[in-house]
């Protein structure tokens, strides 16, 4: 094949992928009032934000999703308080999970974390029971949430997600901490 054709068809293949969706803070739906979570308000958020999704778990009164944001961070979307169909949920938890921190004492992951918080408030980040790093949002929305509220928050948790990761977990695994 000659380069001329190559680069066609490599061109052709770009062309043909889907492009993330841009999420644009000026769109009119971000004035909507959710008037609780569920699938089908929350999913349309982030595809809007750029991320991906999967449900899972078979609770259907406890929906949940896996996330993968634009940035290619990962998190699990909860939601809670809900009517037993799992259709109208007033609560919402945004969690992300690391590995445990194998070159680094606990004292000094704990201090780590704890100066984390201290600069930043958005999301908590903490260390789990079985040791793994961890940051977590929670939200509620027992009166409804705004659209565009939600994407701003889907938005700064995949941000601070990867300042947790390269701020404080990349430095304390290298030994750079």
């Amino acid at each position: 094949m000659n380069s001329t054709a190559l680069t066609m068809l490599i061109l052709a293949s770009n062309a043909a992928a889907p492009a993330l969706p841009r999420w644009n803070p000026k769109a009119p739906e971000n004035t909507q009032v959710l008037p609780a979570f569920s699938y089908a308000t929350v999913e349309p958020v982030l595809t809007a934000v750029g991320a991906r999704f999967t449900r899972v778990g078979s609770n259907a009164a406890r929906p949940q999703l896996n996330v993968s944001f634009a940035n290619g961070r990962k998190a699990m979307l909860v939601m809670s308080a809900c009517d037993p169909q799992g259709s109208a949920c007033k609560a919402l938890s945004l969690q992300s999970y690391w590995t445990r921190i194998a070159n680094s004492p606990p004292v000094k992951t704990a201090q780590a974390i704890e100066d984390f918080n201290r600069r930043y408030s958005f999301a908590k980040a903490f260390v789990a029971v079985d040791g793994r790093p961890a940051l977590q949002r929670y939200v509620t929305a027992d009166y409804g949430f705004i659209r565009g509220n939600l994407a701003v928050n889907l938005l700064v948790f995949e941000s601070q997600s990867d300042q947790f990761a390269t701020q404080v977990l990349r430095p304390l695994e290298t030994g750079a901490r």
